[in-house]
């Protein structure tokens, strides 16, 4: 059994990091070193997002225009230099927040674990 915090590290925080890197390089032309120095992770990590072999579960997150929504502006503030290290890391967790709220998880999370089809625990605490 896993718990939805490592169904979020497996899963939705590397479909998180993909969409800001294809935004990165797509609305705002950087190269993949570029955007691996504005997102704090390697040139190689970024040639995985784009060949989908990391992040490849962006459709969850993609379906939901709020989330795509904050994700871009997530990445215009990368851009513009709008962040501190707290200040951007607050902001991710804002956007997890989000797709928690909006039970994205959960969906994930019953994909890989059926049982769990009831299970309500996000939202109780």
């Amino acid at each position: 059994m896993k718990p939805y915090c490592e169904i979020t590290t497996q899963i939705i925080l590397p479909a998180m990091r993909a969409l800001v890197a294809k935004n990165l390089i797509e609305k705002y032309k950087l190269n993949q070193q570029e955007a691996a120095s504005k997102l704090g992770v390697t040139q190689a990590a970024i040639s995985q997002y784009r060949r989908d072999l990391r992040g490849s579960r962006v459709r969850i997150l993609e379906k939901d225009k709020n989330v795509m929504e904050e994700i871009d502006r997530f990445t215009d503030r990368i851009v513009s230099g709008g962040f501190n290290s707290l200040s951007a890391m607050e902001a991710f967790c804002d956007i997890c927040k989000t797709i928690r709220s909006k039970k994205l998880i959960c969906e994930a999370h019953i994909k890989n674990f059926p049982e769990l089809k009831e299970c309500k625990i996000c939202f109780e605490k």
